[in-house]
Parts: structure tokens; C-alpha cells; sequence
């Protein structure tokens, strides 16, 4: 694996494979970079997944692949831009939320909860109603100036192909990720936001809620937000940094639980209860 003397400057985003010398370099817009927020030489990351390989993720600069034997194409890049992506972010000093988020009116509103609580269907929702997506699984916030500021990921979101359908796409709008994946991807080019979005509220989706919306308290509050975001949503405990980024976001977005889906046909409903929370909210 050799080092490539002609990136000047210091690129973005590196990624390469110990397999090959082939570099991938993503440049990011100027606007997009968390400034003076870069971690020391040392921070590091690495993860290992079966199929795929290894990955280690470096300095908030570099992703160096180790592909096992047969490995797809398809999959790692899977985990470069899921996984991979999410801990470059947080090596630059992002605070990164597992979140699914929406502009309406101009004002960002995320969507945080377990695993199938049904973020990436409202996004997808509210995009069938004309709202532009602004990321999906990963969002990256910029926590240096107020109101946080959250970053635009990848004009796509992964969807199931039954709720795409229940809000009226067709299937010809998506396309398979992996065979690994049920959900397919779903392209939210049209309406989607390149610029940073000021994040205005974000909803906990909760099946058990005991009311349609209530506001949570900044205890609640900051136990949600470490409970959805890097690193303790993978099973890592955060650090001192961390807990402070928990408390000040908290201390200036509102965070609301609300009863979110069981059935395809109760999404609307749902949808059309955020979205009048929401408009009342900023009145």
C-alpha cells in the first residue's frame, strides 16, 4: 500500500484498499468541513465484518479497506458510506446522529429511534409530499455555532419496498442495494438541499408513547440523544466531548416523543401529525 506524494493538498477523504495502490479521493465542498475541529494523528477506528473485511478509519481522513477473498464491491462500499462515513464524521468533531431528516420550511426536524421505529419512512413521507430529504441513517451536525447546523449527506434513502409502495412510489423508483439488504434505496434527488440546514426540533418515534406528542425533559432529552448517536450506538462508551455535545444540543433543540406506526396505513396519520406539531411549534 504506497502513499500517493501527488494529493496537494491534503485531500478530503481518502479511501484505499491494502489489496491495490487504486485511490478513491472525494473532495468536499469547502462550505461542508467542520474547521479546526480535526482530531490528533492518533484517534483511530477499525471495524470487521464478515463478507466484507476490515476496515480502519483514521485521523477524520482516511478509510483503508482490507477486502476478505471474493469480498463485493457492492457490500464494502455499503459499509464505507454507512459505517465508515459515520466514524470519519465523528473523528472530525461532527456530532453524529442516527437520524433520518426532513426540511419543511426551512427548518431541519429529525427523526431518531430504534431500529425499524420508521425514520426513513416518514423521511421518505415527507418527500412524497414535497419536503426535501436532507440525509438518512447518519446525520452529521455542526454543534460549533447556534442553531446547530446539519449536514447534507447522499441524495438517497433506503426504504422496504412495501412502504415505498403504500406512499405511492412505484417500484421502478427503487433499486436493490444488496442482496444481503431488505430495504432498496430510493432516490430523493429532486427537491433535496445541498446547503447546511438549521436543525429546529427532532422527534423520538416510540410505538408505546403514551400520548401523540409530548415534549421530553432535558433529562430524557440528553438520554435520548447519547442513546442515538456516535459512538454509543454501537456499543461504545462516549467520552466527556461527547456528553457535553448531548447536553448542549439539548439545551437548544426541542426533542419531542411521538406515537409512531404499527400499520402501513396509520403512516399518513403520523405524518400529518408531525407535520402540524411542527408548523404550530414555530408560530
Amino acid at each position: 500500500m504506497g502513499q500517493a506524494s501527488w494529493l496537494a493538498p491534503l485531500p478530503d477523504l481518502v479511501i484505499q484498499t491494502c489489496s491495490t495502490i487504486r485511490l478513491i479521493v472525494y473532495e468536499l465542498a469547502p462550505k461542508f468541513r467542520c474547521r479546526n475541529c480535526f482530531p490528533q494523528p492518533e484517534a483511530e477506528a477499525r471495524f470487521r465484518y464478515p463478507r466484507a473485511g476490515q476496515f480502519q478509519v483514521s485521523r477524520g481522513r482516511e478509510v483503508v479497506v482490507t477486502p476478505e477473498p471474493g469480498a463485493e464491491s457492492t457490500l464494502l462500499r455499503l459499509y464505507v458510506q454507512g459505517m465508515m462515513l459515520a466514524a470519519i464524521l465523528h473523528q472530525r468533531g461532527l456530532f453524529v446522529l442516527h437520524s433520518s431528516i426532513v426540511t419543511v420550511h426551512g427548518r431541519g426536524i429529525a427523526f431518531v429511534g430504534s431500529v425499524g421505529a420508521g425514520k426513513s419512512t416518514l423521511a421518505s413521507g415527507f418527500h412524497a409530499r414535497g419536503y426535501p430529504v436532507v440525509t438518512d441513517d447518519n446525520a452529521a451536525i455542526d454543534m460549533q455555532n447556534l442553531p446547530p447546523a446539519i449536514v447534507p449527506a447522499f441524495p438517497s434513502l433506503k426504504i422496504y419496498p412495501e412502504v415505498a409502495a403504500a406512499l405511492g412510489y412505484q417500484r421502478s423508483d427503487l433499486r436493490p442495494v444488496h442482496e444481503s439488504q431488505v430495504k432498496h434505496a430510493q432516490s430523493v434527488v429532486d427537491g433535496f438541499t445541498t446547503a447546511p440546514v438549521p436543525l429546529h426540533a427532532i422527534y423520538v418515534l416510540d410505538r408505546e408513547a403514551s400520548a401523540e406528542v409530548s415534549r421530553l425533559s432535558v433529562i430524557e432529552t440528553i438520554t435520548e440523544l447519547i442513546r442515538h448517536s456516535v459512538p454509543t450506538r454501537w456499543g461504545v462508551a462516549g467520552d466527556g466531548a461527547h456528553l457535553r455535545m448531548c447536553a448542549r444540543l439539548a439545551g437548544c433543540v426541542p426533542v419531542y416523543r411521538v406515537r409512531t406506526f404499527r400499520t402501513l396505513q396509520e403512516i399518513r396519520g403520523v405524518l400529518d401529525c408531525i407535520l402540524n406539531h411542527h408548523e404550530g411549534a414555530a408560530r
